[in-house]
């Protein structure tokens, strides 16, 4: 029953992340979450029927109503947007509030060419391309900064709040801030994709507010502002519900797009040549008179290791610009935000990417460029810095993906045994195999450790361990 539970919790991003016909694709993929909860729910010994939920009620005092109408208090049961809300009392993740004041009454402009009160889903420079991240930021999010950042390229992040079980962005302890400080400080367009992605259309006039103004107050006390520039979840946000009004009224542009990868349908090595085939196909080769709005997801680990580079490549080849969607649009970029002229952010917003230091020692065990410089040598941690900027004397930490600038790191010569990883990484580049690892004994083309039909199938680096195909 655990690997159920464990089956239910890998499937949460494609249930979170179906932007297009949202009524089919939850109802087949909320159907699997029900048979995955209640399978768990009985080893847990609640009951085998639905035990919350509309016609049913509410959960009792301190749990989670689950999408599938089962309660608990665990991430399947309270995480956003699965939670049922109206049946959670208040325990749903979505349902906290950020600290500090609302931002409901800071002074909003509705000036400038860019519309209010309309979809956009199309640049109106052409020749510009708007590569757009949603529901982020997650685990994945710096890879696909690296790779924006390699190429010289500007993107817009509409970010999430609180989903997935990741915790409030706006909490330092959870390491998101500090990922949200590097976008903005390397050029990238921060937007609003809600507090926890829930669907504005079909929510009440009050959760709609709290999914708006929760993530300004997070934003806020990031940065000390927020955006006006607003990605309705499912891309939804319609007249007659009163949301686009609502929009409006707070001063956001509402942005769609007018290119779907369907990335988070392709999230494996063997199918993400779909979202690419699809991205290839839609883009015109003609510049002179296209432009696009484009949607993926940085919470996908294709998106970030395969799809991303593709995409990027693309609109270079076909003669595009890629900018930030605020650009795109002829919009100024002091248009892009609004300030709380009350609040100070504790940590200086461009204190993100600091010049790293040759002298700094950790304090804190963490290391590298994004943890400003600090090196691990001679720390009571260790004196390697991993992959993850994170200071250890093990192999995990010392071999494959070790930051040599920031500390001190094993030495393996061409020709010499791979090494077995200790940390997941894999491949030619860390010079490690997956073959014998706690991981998994695949290595997937992205370079990660596995033994799912992602990592041992199509793209399956046999040279790095075992595969189910040789392809």
């Amino acid at each position: 029953m655990k690997s159920l539970t464990l089956l239910s919790l890998a499937a949460l991003p494609s249930i979170v992340f179906a932007h297009g016909f949202m009524v089919r694709r939850k109802g087949v993929e909320f159907n699997i979450a029900a048979r995955h909860e209640h399978a768990s729910s009985q080893s847990e010994g609640l009951e085998k029927r639905a035990s919350c939920g509309r016609d049913i009620g509410s959960c009792p005092k301190g749990q989670c109503c689950s999408a599938a109408g089962y309660c608990g208090t665990t991430s399947p049961y309270c995480s956003s947007p699965q939670c049922q809300m109206d049946y959670s009392n208040g325990n749903c993740d979505g349902s906290k509030k950020p600290k500090g004041g609302t931002t409901a009454n800071i002074p909003r402009s509705t000036t400038g060419k860019v519309p209010y009160n309309v979809y956009i889903t199309n640049c109106t420079t052409p020749g510009t391309f708007a590569l757009t991240f949603d529901d982020g930021p997650y685990k994945y999010t710096d890879q696909v900064l690296d790779v924006l950042k390699q190429n010289n390229i500007k993107a817009t992040f509409f970010i999430t709040g609180t989903n997935l079980g990741k915790g409030q962005i706006d909490d330092e302890t959870t390491g998101w801030p500090k990922i949200l400080r590097r976008m903005y400080s390397e050029g990238h367009q921060l937007a609003s994709h809600t507090w926890s992605h829930q669907d504005l259309t079909a929510s009440t006039d009050e959760v709609r507010q709290q999914q708006i103004i929760y993530n300004e107050m997070a934003f806020r006390n990031i940065f000390g502002f927020f955006p006006k520039y607003l990605r309705p979840p499912y891309g939804t946000c319609n007249r007659v519900s009163g949301c686009l009004d609502y929009a409006t009224k707070l001063g956001y542009h509402v942005i769609n797009w007018n290119l779907d990868t369907k990335d988070f349908e392709n999230n494996t090595p063997d199918k993400i040549q779909t979202s690419k085939n699809t991205f290839s196909n839609g883009v015109s080769t003609n510049a002179k008179v296209n432009a696009y709005i484009e949607l993926s997801h940085d919470v996908q680990e294709q998106t970030a290791y395969n799809l991303t580079a593709f995409m990027i490549k693309t609109i270079k080849d076909r003669g595009y610009r890629a900018v930030p969607v605020g650009e795109c649009l002829g919009d100024a970029r002091e248009n892009w935000y609004v300030t709380d002229p009350n609040f100070q952010p504790s940590v200086p917003v461009y204190s993100a990417t600091p010049s790293p230091s040759p002298t700094a020692a950790t304090k804190d065990g963490t290391c590298g460029a994004k943890n400003g410089g600090t090196k691990c040598t001679g720390s009571k941690w260790g004196d390697c810095c991993s992959y993850n900027s994170f200071c250890g004397s093990t192999s995990g930490y010392c071999d494959g993906g070790c930051q040599t600038d920031f500390g001190k790191c094993n030495k393996w010569t061409t020709g010499s045994a791979l090494i077995v990883s200790a940390n997941g990484l894999c491949g030619d580049k860390y010079h490690q195999t997956c073959k014998g690892s706690t991981y998994g004994d695949c290595c997937s083309k992205g370079g990660n450790c596995g033994k799912t039909s992602a990592y041992c199938g199509t793209g399956c680096q046999n040279g790095f361990g075992t595969c189910t195909s040789s392809k």
